[in-house]
């Protein structure tokens, strides 16, 4: 994970990911404090559509390392067919999701990377002095290897490619496990197979017992699948958990 990219760079005043852009996904905004700003510069050069689709297809396709799990042997299999460099990481976007009248969820509004709606709206912004939680009580960012068919996890897409909320009610998109039986509802942190279409519609990783988190205050911690229904959908809001109560099983890893 990238916590001092992520955090350090944007002031007590800025919101999460620390850029004023208001296009590409989270992991694209932070490259400008990487070793990664070569692949933002590519941008500039398009003066035609089809140079700007050309250079989306080449950004697109990009692995970025620090993306990638080094236990997510899911996402080292990309780029997927269709072109897409994978990710491991995704952003918590909160915890009060809701079913609206089209069967759509991915709309939770209260975490640190809240969605935007379909209107055309300011981008939500949510700064450091913003969490009156404190920063080491909310996470922002989890893991959650690439879907099944390596379709959703693309790192340079936004919405169910790099972000969700915790727990889920996003079943539109995938709806039954291979048998054709629903997915599990809420979609909260638990363990989960690679082959499985559900284990996209909620976090989840490939170590054994839990998976890595990264708080606010640019910390990262591994909290085991026994804090799933309590302390980390507490976590997922900017009102932020009992951080004395957190499971954590060690240092991240």
């Amino acid at each position: 994970m990238l916590p001092q990219q992520l955090v350090g760079v944007g002031g007590a005043n800025d919101g999460f990911p620390p850029r004023d852009e208001q296009v590409g996904s989270w992991l694209l905004r932070i490259q400008h404090f990487m070793e990664r700003s070569q692949i933002v510069e590519l941008w500039r050069a398009p003066t035609t559509l089809d140079e700007v689709y050309a250079t989306f297809r080449l950004v697109s396709g990009t692995r970025v390392p620090e993306y990638l799990c080094p236990s997510d042997a899911q996402a080292a299999r990309g780029p997927n067919r269709w072109g897409y460099a994978l990710n491991s990481y995704l952003a918590v976007s909160g915890n009060d999701e809701r079913v609206d009248d089209q069967g759509h969820a991915s709309n939770a509004t209260n975490g640190v990377f809240p969605t935007q709606d379909w209107s055309w709206s300011p981008r939500p912004r949510v700064s450091m002095a913003a969490i009156p939680a404190g920063l080491s009580k909310v996470v922002i960012v989890g893991e959650r290897p690439p879907s099944h068919d390596l379709f959703y996890g693309r790192w340079n897409m936004t919405d169910f490619d790099t972000v969700l909320g915790n727990p889920s009610l996003e079943f539109s998109v995938i709806a039954t496990d291979r048998s054709g039986n629903p997915c599990i509802s809420p979609g909260f942190f638990r363990p989960d197979v690679a082959d499985d279409p559900c284990a996209a519609t909620h976090f989840w990783s490939m170590h054994p017992r839990g998976g890595n988190w990264l708080r606010a205050d640019g910390s990262v911690t591994f909290l085991g699948y026994d804090a799933a229904f309590t302390t980390l959908p507490a976590m997922s809001s900017v009102f932020g958990g009992a951080g004395a109560g957190t499971t954590i099983v060690e240092a991240a890893r």
